[in-house]
C-alpha cells in the first residue's frame, strides 16, 4: 500500500525508514501528524526528493498543562499521600516532603511553542522562570517576563525543576546524563514531556536510586514497548 501512495500522513508509532522510504515509488509529499521528525528518515526523502511536512502547534496547549500535571504532582507528593490513604493510614508524615511553590526556580529547556506555555503557566503558579535556548534571538526573554541562561550547566545548577522541551537531534540526544544530573540540586525535580532518548535512562535510574535528585517525572521513555 505504501508503494501506491501518492501521500503519506504518519502518526506517532509509525517508523518511516530508508527501506520503506525507497518503497515509496509515487508518494510526493510525507507529513508527520504531530511535532518533530524522529520516526521518518528525512534524509532518505531528501535524497528521493521527498518533502517532509510537520505539524508544528499539535498538542502544544496538551503537553503544557501535561507537564505542570507532573510538576505538581511532585511538588505536593500526590502518588505517595494516595497510597498512604489507600493502605489506610492517613499519616500526615506521608505528605512532608510537599514544598510551597512560590519563589522556586522553574528551568525552561527549549523555548519554543511548547517550552514558552509551560513558562506562562509556571509563572502563572508563583514560580521564578528561568530558560535555557541558544537557537531564540536576544531580548526573547523580555517577551516572554522570564531570565535566560548562558548555558544549561548554569540552569541545571539553579532549578528546583528542571522541564525538557526539546526537539530530539544528534545534538540533544542523552543531553541529561550523569554530568547533568550531578549538577542538579539533590531536591529538584526533572520533567520529560519532549523525547525519551534526550535522558540518559540508566544514569537517571541511578541518580534516583543514589538521591542525585529528588524525583522525574517522565511522559516519555528512552525505550519503549
Amino acid at each position: 500500500r505504501v508503494a501506491e501512495a501518492s501521500a503519506l500522513i504518519v502518526w506517532h508509532h509509525l517508523k518511516l525508514t530508508r527501506a520503506v522510504i525507497r518503497e515509496c515509488k509515487h508518494v510526493r509529499i510525507i507529513v508527520r501528524n504531530g511535532v518533530g521528525f524522529d520516526n521518518v528518515d528525512v534524509r532518505a526523502a531528501a535524497e528521493l526528493g521527498i518533502p517532509v511536512a510537520n505539524v508544528p502547534d499539535y498538542g502544544t496547549e496538551e503537553v503544557a498543562d501535561h507537564t505542570m500535571a507532573l510538576v505538581l504532582a511532585l511538588t505536593r507528593q500526590l502518588r505517595p499521600l494516595t497510597e498512604d490513604i489507600a493502605r489506610g493510614n492517613w499519616r500526615y508524615q506521608a505528605g512532608e516532603a510537599c514544598r510551597r511553590i512560590r519563589g522556586q526556580i522553574f528551568g525552561v529547556v527549549g523555548c519554543g511553542r511548547i517550552g514558552t506555555a509551560v513558562a506562562l503557566r509556571a509563572k502563572a503558579f508563583g514560580y521564578q522562570v528561568t530558560f535555557y535556548d541558544p537557537y531564540l534571538p536576544p531580548g526573547y526573554e523580555k517577551a516572554i517576563g522570564a531570565r535566560r541562561e548562558r548555558s544549561l550547566d548554569d540552569l541545571l545548577e539553579i532549578a528546583d525543576v528542571v522541564s525538557l522541551h526539546a526537539q530530539l537531534t544528534d545534538e540533544t540526544y542523552h543531553m541529561i546524563a550523569e554530568p547533568q544530573l550531578r549538577r542538579m540540586k539533590r531536591t529538584a525535580f526533572l520533567i520529560n514531556t519532549a523525547r525519551g532518548p534526550i535522558v540518559e535512562h540508566s544514569s537517571l535510574e541511578r541518580a534516583l536510586a543514589e538521591g542525585w535528585v529528588a524525583g522525574a517525572g517522565l511522559d516519555v521513555l528512552e525505550h519503549e514497548p
